[in-house]
């Protein structure tokens, strides 16, 4: 049976998402330290006591930014892993989509950028544990499952993997564009080096 959603939740979610939608154009542009609660309720022709009506503060909006760009980037890492061949093709597939994403202004600013300033240290490494952790886990056993591994994932494996790949992010996030072309090509050179060390091949 379809869920059925009552008018006063829909209202509700879609002033939700025209907050989100506001601050991620503004966070994108002008960073988290640069905006302000007003600025967001200004750009969404809301009130700024409709945005603290559902967000606690501007860094409880920031997460809310920040969950979006993640799971919407993690949406093509996962087409990008399902669509390739086999595990070793979609593993360099998804890994190429991801340095491409971190160079994009919106994802590589907000995740990598001002994200750990804005969440803190901490929570920001929660965040990318939710939601990176299990694709991560997930590509290593598809690598192991299919043969192509010299030996079988760790389980320290996901979160090593984690810490390079977020060391990559914030490279690329803080970077000048005109340096993301030939930085996102080294790093896409190392990463294929791991694989190779990792798989022989």
């Amino acid at each position: 049976m379809p869920r059925v959603t009552s008018p006063r939740a829909e209202a509700t979610a879609a002033t939700r998402a025209g907050l989100v939608e506001a601050a991620t154009a503004l966070f994108a542009e002008r960073g988290f330290a640069e905006t302000s609660i007003d600025d967001v309720a200004a750009v969404a022709g809301m009130t700024k006591g409709a945005v603290y009506h559902h967000f606690a503060g501007k860094a409880a909006l920031f997460e809310a930014v920040f969950s979006a760009q993640e799971a919407e980037v993690h949406a093509r890492l996962s087409a990008a892993l399902d669509d390739a061949g086999d595990h070793l093709a979609g593993a360099h597939a998804a890994l190429t989509t991801f340095l491409e994403a971190c160079t994009e202004p919106t994802y590589g600013r907000i995740v990598f950028r001002d994200g750990p300033l804005a969440l803190g240290w901490e929570r920001w490494r929660e965040c990318e544990l939710d939601y990176a952790y299990a694709f991560i886990a997930r590509v290593l056993d598809g690598l192991a499952r299919e043969g192509h591994l010299r030996r079988p994932p760790g389980a320290s494996y996901p979160t090593l993997v984690l810490g390079m790949l977020s060391s990559a992010g914030q490279l690329l996030g803080q970077a000048p564009p005109a340096q993301h072309a030939a930085l996102r090509a080294e790093l896409l050179g190392f990463f294929d080096q791991v694989i190779a060390g990792m798989t022989g091949r």
